[in-house]
């Protein structure tokens, strides 16, 4: 056993270690990706436009008042997302504020790690792809940025845009923002973008993640459960887009993290999960998730678990486990 497998061995058997959706989903459909994102500690920079779109959307729509703690508006053009891939690498590997003074190797290094401009066997073609005004404007915005997440103005404005469109849908708000009276305070208990984590019975492994929004009617015993998504598709595509990135199991995972997290006599309350999706033509629509499905969902919940159970146990991570144990036949 390597160190890296070691260390991460030893946070399991002390039940340290807490899959969210992401990791358990990257476990579920690749093990290899798996052990190097989350034991080699190898993980991908993840810049793409389109999550970070989605990130903003949730802020502005849930908690506008955080906007300068999280994000960082940049005057200008922002490059593509692998060129910025590139740039977010190379701050990993020094502490050089301006990349006209980073040195070649440096960039050279995070372009071949990145696996960019590497059909050019010229390496001064390859430093001129970065060493651009474009890109020196956005790494030394980047290097006094501090962690935020940087966007234009183009995309804030467009982003603003869609979150309008979400509030002047009544029936969307009234799910998000109910109102509530003074002879309802006691009554109604609201969380969003909630940080809930948790163990599990006789698993060395819990469970954590965001919530985006969790409403609590002591009244009507009720427990409603909101997640946001947007979407590059159209909403008549959702139903599909739930079962290939399994937002199944995340929505199985959130429920179990909020029962968790409730006082005692809560769990019995009914349970509401509800997406809200914003498509790429700026429709919005709130899919209902029935008991039955709800009940389906936390069932195959059990099934995974005890896939990730063998997998950490085991330390295999060759194989997803329908394949290791032979399950799967055409």
């Amino acid at each position: 056993m390597t160190e890296k497998e070691q260390i991460f061995k030893d946070k399991y058997d002390r039940g340290e270690f807490k899959f969210s959706y992401s990791s358990m989903n990257r476990l579920r459909f690749s093990p290899k990706l798996f052990y190097k994102d989350y034991i080699l500690k190898d993980r991908e920079v993840r810049t793409e436009k389109h999550l970070i779109e989605g990130r903003l959307l949730h802020l502005l729509l849930l908690q506008p008042d955080n906007f300068e703690n999280d994000f960082a508006l940049m005057p200008g053009k922002i490059p593509s997302d692998n060129v910025r891939k590139v740039l977010k690498d190379i701050t990993l590997y020094t502490d050089e504020k301006n990349l006209d003074k980073v040195e070649d190797f440096i960039i050279l290094d995070s372009l071949k790690h990145m696996n960019l401009y590497q059909s050019l066997k010229d390496e001064n073609k390859r430093l001129a792809k970065i060493r651009t005004v474009e890109c020196g404007d956005y790494y030394k915005f980047l290097s006094a940025s501090e962690g935020k997440d940087i966007i234009d103005q183009d995309m804030y404005d467009r982003t603003l845009e869609r979150v309008e469109i979400v509030k002047s849908k009544k029936d969307i708000m009234d799910l998000l923002d109910p109102v509530i009276t003074d002879f309802e305070l006691d009554e109604t208990e609201t969380f969003a973008e909630s940080y809930l984590q948790c163990d599990l019975r006789d698993l060395k492994f819990g469970l954590k993640g965001y919530i985006d929004k969790y409403i609590i009617d002591h009244k009507k015993r009720t427990i409603t459960i909101i997640d946001i998504k947007t979407s590059g598709k159209s909403i008549v595509n959702f139903v599909d887009t739930v079962d290939y990135y399994n937002y199944w199991l995340q929505a199985a995972i959130y429920t179990m993290l909020v029962l968790k997290n409730v006082p005692d006599g809560i769990q019995g309350y009914k349970i509401n999960f509800n997406f809200i999706v914003v498509d790429t033509y700026n429709q919005v629509y709130n899919f209902e998730v029935s008991e039955v499905t709800m009940q389906t969902w936390a069932e195959q919940l059990m099934l995974v678990l005890k896939a990730c159970q063998y997998h950490l146990d085991e330390m295999n991570f060759d194989l997803p486990y329908e394949f290791i144990n032979n399950k799967v036949i055409l």
